[in-house]
């Protein structure tokens, strides 16, 4: 897998989903400069971070369910690890087809 820094889009979509978490501040600051790559799902868009050093999964800080481009569901989650650092963005289309497009956030709010 190629690793990458986050879409603007993407990281639009973490910070909407983070907004109320108290990890949220830390996490928003350290998006931009973030690698990661994309996790082999079947194409529905989740992410993990990049790093150097194995890291766990410990829980969810956001969660959403929203729409894809074609109508079908999805439910999307931003995962920390057990150092409470951003861990994953995790999409899943209730249909497991691949992704259209990263959903767009409800207005007003960037």
């Amino acid at each position: 897998m190629m690793k990458r820094l986050l879409r603007q889009e993407e990281i639009n979509l973490i910070r909407w989903l983070i907004r109320d978490a108290p990890e949220g501040a830390k996490i928003k600051n350290e998006l931009a400069t973030v690698f990661v790559e994309e996790m082999e799902d079947g194409g529905m868009g989740s992410l993990r971070v990049v790093s150097d050093k194995e890291r766990f999964y410990s829980r969810d800080i956001g969660q959403a369910e929203m729409l894809d481009e074609d109508g079908i569901p999805l439910i999307i989650s931003v995962n920390i690890d057990t150092d409470g650092n951003f861990f994953e963005l995790d999409i899943w289309k209730v249909d497991f087809s691949p992704l259209k497009k990263i959903p767009d956030i409800p207005e007003g709010y960037v």
